[in-house]
């Protein structure tokens, strides 16, 4: 937030943190998304997670009461980093991606580049 305080005024500070806020509330429903890539219900992760599924559910939303201690635990049971969670663009395929490059040894990284590369090469598909 700090960055938000160096940009606003008296004049403008509720509406840059709504809209700081706004942005973090999509933030996070990447917690959601991570849940539901899993097939996982918010009553399935909270009993994994050893919490209440209203825990979850404020957790997803947000909610001013929501505590990091929770995301951690959500990001373990999920199989994920916070980075995960709080990312801003990832969806659960780049996840993957992400995790396998830092889970490999140098020569998986080296062959996961090459794969990488020679897909970004690749002309788009057209539908015909």
């Amino acid at each position: 937030m700090h960055n938000m305080h160096q940009s606003v005024n008296s004049i403008n500070a509720r509406g840059a943190f709504a809209s700081h806020m706004h942005m973090m509330h999509d933030l996070c429903m990447n917690l959601k998304h991570i849940r539901a890539a899993r097939k996982m219900s918010q009553r399935e992760l909270a009993a994994l997670a050893g919490v209440d599924q209203s825990t979850i559910q404020r957790a997803e939303t947000m909610h001013h009461t929501a505590k990091l201690d929770t995301y951690k635990l959500c990001a373990q049971v999920l199989g994920v980093t916070l980075e995960d969670i709080f990312a801003e663009d990832r969806d659960v395929a780049e996840i993957a991606l992400v995790r396998a490059y830092r889970n490999a040894d140098e020569r998986g990284r080296r062959l996961l580049m090459k794969l990488a590369e020679e897909a970004a090469a690749l002309p788009p598909e057209h539908d015909e």
